[in-house]
């Protein structure tokens, strides 16, 4: 059959199919999902492991090349990169820049399998293997949590998790994350002189403090048909609890808290600070699905948001930094301005 003849003599038919298809693709034009910027991979991942105390050589030695023959054994490996410090090792790890980007979790999983597998032939002291592959993650929906003087980090820590508990329920988000927390630690401040007139060793202190407060299992005692379980107590809950703690030394005991000065404070020097038009601020970072229509998501994260600002107190203030969904809407609405 000649298309080309059946086509004009069956002009109305060709006309049909071409106005469905017409109509078809005005409709399905409204539903496309919307995004600034194409989704993209990192096909990367770090791989951090710390041994304090432990010079290059030694860590190299017992942490990096144990972790990297392991990790060798993996396919669709591209590249390797270690470099060893004092009392730290990183791993560059990359794949092959031709794998699909949907097998890519896969291959972090089995990193993450390699990892522990060689954990236990770690030398005694060194920590954990972490492996950071989310590079990737893009927050494209962006805020900042700006507070007064008045309140405290901790403060606007705890309403800035009941923003990302909120927004993470919404459909199409995938990840939120927040950015220039600072982390609370107790300074004790005493002097070393003191401590060798009182005939106390620094690193006993030291010691005695992290046992202290060390959670262990203390087991179970039968009782018939009941299991009761042993609760050992003395772990410290308040600032109080080690302004008590009892240090015995040659002369007897001491409280802690008189011969030095104990207080709640951040560290110091900070990971990341944080500041919206010069006040102090956290960041509330909103990374959606690539496969939704981040528009459309953030309509929803904006619903959530209006169920708690009500109630966050005056002095805090939710300040959108950066929409990823106004603007991916705006090009296609015709409303953008270069």
């Amino acid at each position: 059959m000649n298309l080309a003849q059946y086509s004009l003599d069956n002009t109305k038919i060709v006309y049909f199919f071409l106005a469905v298809l017409l109509i078809g693709g005005i409709l399905s034009f409204g539903r496309l999902g919307k995004k600034e910027d194409a989704p993209f991979v990192i096909k990367s991942a770090v791989i951090m492991t710390r041994y304090p105390g432990a010079e290059p050589a030694e860590v190299e030695r017992l942490v990096t090349e144990p972790i990297s023959r392991e990790i060798q054994s993996m396919s669709g490996v591209y590249k390797i990169k270690s470099e060893s410090m004092y009392g730290l090792s990183k791993i560059t790890f990359e794949l092959q820049p031709s794998l699909s980007a949907a097998s890519i979790p896969q291959k972090w999983d089995e990193l993450r399998r390699k990892v522990l597998n060689i954990q236990p032939q770690l030398p005694a002291g060194s920590s954990v293997p972490t492996v950071s592959d989310d590079f990737g993650d893009v927050f494209g929906i962006y805020y900042g949590l700006v507070g007064d003087d008045g309140f405290s980090y901790e403060e606007m820590r705890n309403w800035a998790e009941r923003i990302k508990t909120q927004v993470i329920t919404a459909d199409g988000v995938m990840k939120v994350a927040l950015f220039g927390t600072q982390t609370e630690v107790i300074h004790i401040f005493i002097s070393v002189n003191k401590l060798a007139g009182m005939g106390i060793d620094p690193k006993q202190l030291a010691g005695l403090l992290q046992s202290q407060n060390q959670i262990i299992n203390t087991g179970e005692i039968g009782a018939g048909e009941q299991q009761l379980r042993i609760v050992a107590n003395g772990t410290y809950t308040t600032v109080n609890d080690i302004r008590n703690q009892t240090i015995t030394t040659p002369g007897g005991q001491v409280k802690l808290g008189d011969i030095a000065i104990i207080e709640k404070g951040y560290m110091d020097p900070p990971g990341t600070i944080m500041h919206v038009n010069g006040k102090r601020a956290i960041g509330i970072g909103v990374s959606t699905d690539p496969q939704k229509d981040v528009v459309k998501t953030g309509e929803l994260v904006d619903k959530k948001l209006a169920e708690l600002l009500p109630l966050i107190p005056v002095g805090l203030e939710l300040e959108s930094l950066y929409p990823e969904n106004v603007i991916a809407k705006k090009p296609t609405t015709g409303s953008s301005s270069i």
